[in-house]
């Protein structure tokens, strides 16, 4: 079973990065491309749900406006 080791703060190392764009997360930059997928897949459901609310919008509309003309 893995065990996680203490966080030593007063090493200097980690305590300061050179750069403000490192990651403090281990492993971060060995990723297989799942962020893009996940990214994807959201933006998709999002996509597809406003398609439903504008479509269900404009059917809404026209059958309104074949209520007025008809009466």
């Amino acid at each position: 079973m893995l065990k996680m080791e203490p966080l030593n703060s007063t090493h200097a190392s980690t305590a300061a990065s050179s750069s403000p764009r490192e990651s403090h997360v281990p492993g971060s930059g060995s990723g297989n491309g799942n962020e893009y997928f996940y990214i994807l897949v959201v933006m998709s459901f999002y996509g597809v749900f406003l398609i439903g609310i504008m479509l269900g919008y404009m059917k809404s509309k026209r059958q309104a406006q074949g209520l007025v003309l008809i009466c």
